[in-house]
């Protein structure tokens, strides 16, 4: 059994506790060691890169490109809405 601490520095913690073979724990413990990370940090990055892939798979293509570069504190869901909105306007029906 493995109990870990998951969560980062701006969030609070919480304990989540892991039944997995012996074998797993004790490859989870080389790799933290070799990686110089806790456990539960990668955990955490595990999580995180698996919810980014899952979102990933819900955004349109044409936006898709622009993230990251953008600088603004509008989330996705607006930039589609803002992008169907224009071609609405431009083309004078709804294509999304």
């Amino acid at each position: 059994m493995i109990i870990i601490y998951v969560g980062d520095m701006s969030m609070a913690k919480t304990k989540l506790t892991l039944y997995v073979d012996k074998e797993i724990i004790k490859n989870a413990r080389k790799i933290s060691k070799l990686s110089g990370k806790p456990i539960s940090v990668l955990v955490t990055e595990y999580f995180i890169k698996e919810a980014k892939q899952i979102k990933d798979i819900y955004i349109n293509e044409s936006i898709k490109e622009w993230i990251g570069i953008l600088n603004t504190s509008k989330t996705y869901e607006e930039l589609r809405d803002e992008l169907v909105a224009e071609k609405i306007e431009k083309y004078g029906k709804d294509i999304s």
